[in-house]
Parts: structure tokens; sequence; C-alpha cells
């Protein structure tokens, strides 16, 4: 079977010309080891991110039916955390403009005259990558209940138990499970001469992000031919874990049968690729997260009571944000000492009356939002020093009543998602109130505007995940501008 995928990083190269393709590949894998997944049509560029493992895409800028900016575009908007490298001729600065504004990372100059400079610009686009991962996941608490939150993830990474955590939509459930992983790490490290990192990694995925099939393949792994696309084995997470940890985000998204097929794995510790009979160990610790109420779908038989005792023997509740508004101010100045490195500019105080409009907020995209309003008021402040009231948005400066209303838009989404009537009080006709189905398509168009259309960030503004946002733009039929 293929090698797992913390091991070599896979690079799909885009070229109409197969010369290209064949001496840029031979580059590749002889300078940088890595593996390379080599296509002439651009249109294939999304089939093969949806059944691949793709790290970073390197497209020709002339292309016969798209141009790289075009495939920089559609590789953005699929999954923002892809880099990608555009082969340019000599070009000029507005060209670059385009192509930067497309979502390309980085540019090489068309033909392999200089291959050192195609190996440091894939370097550099890891390099960049890895540190964009690893933002964040510093833990900053002044709150008493994230201090026990904090004391609880030292107290589980002595033991190698399964994990639960819960939390709503943007409180960093990620970042503490990572953090769970860390110490973990560092507690089999004192314990063992013979520990690497290689063999403890830590591997993630959205169970609400995927399809059904290509989770199944994702997790289990699959057999060459198995189905449409898988053109060889593939080890699936649970294997490419090691004995290391995989964090399966919004557990509550898996339907019934991949529920049977997960319980099974974490009690018999063995998987069977999809397409395979032989069965494969696993040895990985499994944390897992959600932000709906796990005991309700249990109680009403939309989440197996099995599994969920499984994966429940330990549980982490994050609070949110609106609870812990100590955590706030501290939160804002670290997010603004990160900002400000990506931007390259000198570092910005918070003005003291943003800090009291900040702090009154209910922020209802938590922690996330926090980060993405920080990071509006250097792309749209005027104040080279402070950040003031007027860079805030409205919602914040108005003191917060919009953040009630973008809760109650949520659970609005949801239940106009799953097919439910849902009611007011306000005794305003219908006619004159606008329904449900309006408001929840409404602000997807606001949030795909804000984002210029790009998927990723405005399912991330929304705090919903990409699938969720993709199946309600195709319900309300809504086309970005």
């Amino acid at each position: 079977m293929n090698q797992p995928a913390d091991e070599v990083k896979k690079i799909l190269l885009v070229d109409s010309e197969q010369s290209t393709l064949k001496s840029t590949r031979k580059v590749i894998e002889d300078r940088c080891e890595y593996s390379v997944h080599a296509i002439s049509d651009p249109k294939k560029v999304i089939d093969i991110l949806e059944w691949n493992d793709i790290d970073l895409v390197i497209s020709d800028l002339d292309l016969p039916r798209l141009d790289g900016a075009e495939v920089a575009r559609m590789v953005r908007d699929y999954d923002e955390n892809i880099p990608v490298i555009i082969f340019t001729g000599k070009g000029n600065r507005q060209l670059k403009m385009r192509l930067l504004e497309a979502g390309a990372w980085d540019f090489v100059p068309k033909g392999l005259g200089d291959p050192e400079a195609l190996v440091i610009a894939i370097d550099k686009a890891f390099t960049l990558l890895e540190r964009k991962r690893s933002k964040s996941r510093r833990l900053i608490a002044k709150d008493r209940q994230m201090k026990k939150v904090f004391s609880m993830v030292k107290r589980v990474a002595e033991v190698p138990s399964t994990v639960l955590i819960q939390g709503e939509p943007g409180t960093g459930k990620e970042l503490i499970a990572h953090e769970v992983h860390q110490k973990r790490n560092e507690c089999l490290r004192k314990q063992s001469e013979n520990f690497t990192e290689k063999d403890h990694p830590y591997l993630a995925v959205n169970c609400g992000a995927l399809s059904r099939t290509l989770l199944e393949s994702q997790l289990f792994g699959h057999k060459k031919g198995s189905f449409t696309g898988s053109i060889s084995d593939q080890d699936g997470l649970f294997v490419a874990a090691r004995r290391g940890t995989l964090f399966l985000d919004e557990i509550t998204e898996l339907d019934l049968d991949l529920q049977v097929k997960l319980l099974r794995a974490l009690q018999e510790r063995e998987v069977t690729p999809v397409g395979s009979t032989v069965a494969v160990p696993i040895h990985a610790r499994v944390i897992t997260s959600t932000n709906r109420p796990i005991q309700d779908l249990v109680r009403d038989e939309k989440f197996r009571a099995d599994l969920y005792y499984r994966i429940n023997v330990v549980t982490i509740e994050i609070p949110p944000l609106r609870d812990r508004r100590s955590d706030i101010q501290p939160l804002a100045e670290h997010f603004l000492k990160e900002v400000s490195r990506d931007y390259n500019c000198r570092p910005r105080q918070l003005a003291a009356e943003s800090i009291q409009l900040m702090e009154k907020y209910s922020w209802p995209g938590n922690v996330r939002e926090l980060h993405n309003v920080i990071e509006r008021s250097f792309a749209l402040g005027d104040d080279p020093s402070h950040v003031t009231p007027e860079d805030l948005p409205v919602e914040i400066r108005e003191g917060g009543g919009v953040g009630e209303g973008l809760r109650g838009f949520q659970a609005a989404a949801r239940a106009v998602e799953d097919g439910l009537s849902v009611s007011t009080n306000s005794g305003v006709p219908s006619a004159e109130f606008p329904t449900y189905d309006q408001l929840v398509a409404d602000h997807i168009r606001l949030a795909l505007l804000r984002t210029r259309g790009v998927k990723s960030r405005a399912a991330n503004l929304l705090s919903i995940d990409r699938n969720r946002l993709y199946r309600l733009m195709h319900k309300y039929q809504i086309v970005p501008d």
C-alpha cells in the first residue's frame, strides 16, 4: 500500500504539455521526494482534489481550457489551505496581482532552466502553510472555566482514553484536541527513548465536510479499483495516524451506517478498507467533537447510544466566548500580533473604547469570529496604530443585538436544512415578515459578498462547514457573483 499521508506530501501538477509534465515531475520526485499526480486537463482538478489527499497544486498559466488564474480560483474555493504555484513567463505586475487575487501563493518562471527556483517555491509554500496551520495553537486564558479546561487537558494527556470535546462553533475544539495530542506526546517522550514524532502524528477530518463515500474511504482506506477514482491502494486515516491521534470533528454528522463501522473500529481496534476483506489493526487515539446536543440526538435515535458511550469516556466542555469575557482582550491582543506579522506592519493597539464594545458583544461566532474581526480591522482600518470603534463591525458598535440574531439564524439554517418548520411569536403577519428561507438565503448571499465569493471563508463566517454551505446554496439556487 502507498505510504501514509504524514510521510510523503502529494503534489498535483497541471500542464497541457506532456514533456513539461514529465520533466517537472522528475525534478520534484528526485529533488523533493514528494509524490506527484500529473494531469493535462485542468477541468479534472477538483475531481482529483476530492479523491486524493493533495497538499499543493502547481499549474501552468497558459492552459487550453482554463488558465492558471482559474485553476487557482477553483482550488481556493475548494480549500484555501491548499497552496497553488503558477508557472509564468516574464509576466508583469498586473498579471501577478491578478493571480494573487485568484488565490495563487507563488510564481515560478516557465521552463526548468533553474530547477532550484521550483524547489525553493515548493519548500516556501509548505513552510508558509505549516505556519498558517500552527497559528492560534497557543492557548490563552484568564477565565476560570478555561483554566479548568486546560487542567483537564493535562490530566487526559496522561492516559490514552477516547475524548469527546463539546462546544459551540468557533470555540476552539480542534485547538484543544491538538493540545491533548501534544501533551500526550510529551508524556510518551519522557517514558521512552525510542519515541518519534513520525510514529505519533496528529491527523484530523471534518465528518460533515465530505460525502459519505469519500469519508468512508478517508477513514478506513480503500483498495485500487474499489470505486471510480480509486487509482491506487490508500491507507485510511486510522492507519496513517499510527500511534498518534485521529481527531474526528463534528462526529454527529456521521450517518448511521458509518456510525456502525466506526463503533466496530473502536471496539475491535481494527479497520477493513473499502474493497478489501482483510482487517488492519489500528493503534491511534481517537478524539471526537461536536457542536450539537449529542444526548438529544441519542434520545431521538439519530446517533447510536452504544457509539456515544464508546466515545464519551472523557468529556471536555468548552464554554462560549460570551461566558469568558475576561479572555476577550488577551485573545484580541494575541490576534493583533499574529495579523500584524501576516500584514508585515507594526502591531496595533486596542483603543479603550474598542475593548469596552468588544467585551459587551455576545460573540455568536466565538473565538473564530473574534479573529475575523481583528483581521478585518487591519484590512479596512484607517488608524495605523490603534483599532478604533470605527474599525469594528456595526453589530459590535451597536451593542451586540445582531449577535443574538445570528445565533437565531444558525438555528434557523439548521432547521431549514433539516426540513423542519420554524415559527415565530412576533405577531407580524407572514406576508410582511421575511420567512426563514429568505433570511437564510439573504445571509448566505451577504457572507459570499463579504468574502468575495470564497466559499470556505463564507462558511467560516457563518460558522457552518463548507459542505453544509454547498447544500444550502444548492437549495436556494445561490450563485456567487
